[in-house]
């Protein structure tokens, strides 16, 4: 059975390690098993039901009313009641359907976000700290890659979804971007999620997706005009330092204007005035925003 310390429950539900501790001694809302050092041992089953507790309590039930509820009315009116602003509720309610396969769930969660937020904002505050937490849980071995492959699906089709729904607009910016994940890299969101900021604000762009070699870039651009290259790269699979990658990118098109995102850039120092490097989407956005792609 997978376990989880008590540090690894605060990390994923955001309830203090002393929260939970005081909890189970005044409330006995939690019982963990001990093991060796009489350290408190999670199962999955408590890992869910505090995930629940987690978004009713951050929605303003007090944990003394949540004490008197059963196991089956905490899922009941935690599945039931409408979040009222906290990311963390949305957060951890996508955090168990994935854990669960719960294809109905997740994608009533995922509709909650996008109403609320927005897919920009919610991208930000809710999709992205997701991801961190599902992956703390496939790292450690607490869940297999199903379950994110389950959860990236869903989301990689709501954005999609979102992207075609915008009307066609006037066309607001003079450059044109090509939009892709250099070749062994297949991480979709955040590229998918570029075109749908670009498509939002007017900008024309072309969708290469993930796994693209340099060669379809070159091939395109022989009978085709483009102003900006972004990719998106989370693990270096072209076997060059990030910025000697981006180095020769800028110089196999030196006409065009190189942007990258990802982990693998992390940290990383360009040392042209035609190559940037954004650290997150929410940086993406205030560039597009301030119409610095026109310069």
């Amino acid at each position: 059975m997978n376990t989880f310390t008590i540090r690894d429950i605060e990390n994923l539900t955001g309830i203090k390690a002393h929260t939970l501790r005081v909890w189970e001694q005044r409330y006995g809302i939690i019982k963990p098993i001990r093991k060796d050092g009489n350290h408190r041992q999670y199962g999955i089953d408590d890992l869910k039901k505090i995930l629940r507790i987690s978004y009713l309590y951050h929605d303003g039930y007090k944990v003394s009313r949540i004490a008197e509820m059963s196991d089956s009315e905490i899922r009941k009116q935690a599945l039931e009641f409408l979040p009222k602003g906290s990311h963390e509720v949305f957060i951890n309610q996508m955090m168990e359907s994935s854990i669960d396969l719960d294809e109905i769930s997740f994608r009533s969660a995922m509709d909650s976000v996008l109403l609320h937020l927005g897919l920009e904002r919610a991208t930000t505050l809710v999709i992205y700290p997701f991801f961190r937490k599902v992956g703390m849980l496939w790292v450690t071995g607490k869940i297999v890659p199903a379950q994110e492959h389950f959860a990236t699906n869903i989301i990689r089709n709501k954005i999609i979804l979102a992207t075609s729904l915008i009307k066609a607009k006037k066309i607001v910016a003079n450059c044109k971007y090509l939009i892709f994940c250099p070749q062994g890299e297949f991480h979709e969101i955040p590229v998918l999620l570029v075109q749908y900021s670009l498509t939002q604000r007017g900008i024309p762009s072309v969708y290469f997706g993930v796994n693209t070699n340099m060669d379809m870039i070159s091939d395109f651009l022989e009978k085709n005009e483009a102003t900006h290259l972004f990719l998106h790269l989370i693990t270096n699979f072209t076997h060059l330092e990030p910025c000697t990658f981006l180095n020769d990118l800028h110089l196999r098109f030196p006409k065009l204007n190189i942007q990258a995102s990802g982990m693998a850039f992390k940290d990383v120092k360009v040392d042209n005035d035609k190559t940037m490097v954004f650290d997150s989407m929410k940086d993406f956005v205030s560039y597009i925003d301030q119409g610095e792609q026109n310069s």
